[in-house]
């Protein structure tokens, strides 16, 4: 279990959907596993898939809300989709949550339905076949959408507008990913999950045409001597 994975009576209480009276019972019983510090108990996940309850499971499957006028289940439906937001949540998200702050989802989970919807009406800069966007999902013909599976989001720290590149660095040094597409300390953050983890940290520039281009990348070691160089 990830030490990152350590909540409060607050949150335990919104992600099991229990009152504080239900939590105690829980806690006395020895159905959850806590510590006390002081006079507040820290609670221990005890099951993982209770992560798509929290604030955070919820910003990344609903963020197309503020974006887009549809109305649509946006959930992932295949099972690997499913895994994948729930890496994506325990392994980055939260522990950049704990660490800085409010995370605020610019561009999350894509559903077929959402990608169709996307695709027909605003697709430029999107990329469905390789930006991991449609974790597992299948098309219409049951293949999957993006090759790559896993899952991505785009991301901004709310009071980091301007400094994300400190979010990168602690997440290319602390946390395991598989694909960081760094485009600037004042840009949403694009990371993702995925069962080979290549740790790949892929500069993003802007060509004279206002295009977006790849530039320097580095994997591994290499990539937190990259983030190193980037920090402002």
């Amino acid at each position: 279990m990830s030490k990152n994975l350590l909540f409060s009576s607050k949150e335990f209480k919104q992600l099991l959907d229990v009152s504080d009276c239900e939590l105690m019972h829980m806690r006395v019983s020895g159905e959850l596993k806590f510590e006390k510090k002081g006079n507040a108990f820290i609670y221990q996940l005890h099951d993982k898939r209770l992560l798509l309850k929290h604030p955070i499971a919820n910003n990344l499957l609903n963020w197309y809300q503020e974006k887009h006028h549809i109305s649509i289940d946006n959930s992932p439906k295949e099972v690997e989709s499913i895994n994948s937001t729930l890496d994506l949540v325990e392994t980055v998200l939260l522990p950049v949550s704990k660490k800085f702050g409010d995370v605020r989802i610019t561009y999350g989970f894509v559903s077929p339905e959402l990608n169709r919807y996307i695709q027909k009406n605003s697709p430029s800069g999107t990329y469905p076949s390789i930006d991991q966007h449609a974790a597992s999902e299948l098309n219409n013909f049951s293949n999957h959408i993006c090759k790559r599976h896993g899952l991505a989001c785009d991301f901004i720290i709310n009071g980091y507008e301007k400094q994300m590149d400190q979010v990168m660095l602690f997440i290319v040094n602390n946390l395991d990913f598989d694909k960081i597409y760094y485009y600037g300390n004042d840009r949403p953050l694009h990371v993702s999950v995925g069962n080979e983890s290549e740790r790949h940290l892929q500069i993003m520039n802007v060509s004279d045409k206002g295009r977006r281009i790849p530039g320097r990348k580095a994997y591994g070691n290499k990539a937190k001597i990259l983030a190193e160089e980037l920090i402002q």
